[in-house]
């Protein structure tokens, strides 16, 4: 996972980061998550049924999810306007070598 240059003027190196999976179909909570600071970028990440949210559902649940890295500024996992995220869908849990860039920001 990688942050895009044209956002790397945006953030401080002990800003947290946020990378999650969700169900592509259904309820928005996450499935697994895990926290990391932007001095981590760029980050190699595995998301597995061990970081499974307490009360959740497993990651191997599910075909496909989709993965969201996010930058907050508030320091809460919500997402409010002027996080800086990305995503990838269609991922099929256990994928390797995916390329996460870090490109928006929420209005």
């Amino acid at each position: 996972m990688t942050l895009s240059g044209k956002l790397a003027g945006q953030v401080k190196p002990d800003d947290v980061l946020f990378v999650f999976a969700r169900s592509q179909e259904g309820p928005r909570m996450p499935l697994a998550a895990m926290r990391a600071t932007v001095a981590d970028l760029p980050l190699s990440f595995r998301l597995d049924d061990s970081m499974a949210l307490v009360g959740g559902k497993k990651l191997s649940d599910f075909a496909t999810v989709s993965i969201e890295a996010r930058i907050v500024k508030a320091g809460q996992a919500q997402s409010s306007s002027g996080d800086l995220f990305g995503t990838l869908a269609g991922v099929k849990p256990g994928s390797q070598k995916l390329r996460l860039l870090i490109d928006q920001v929420q209005p």
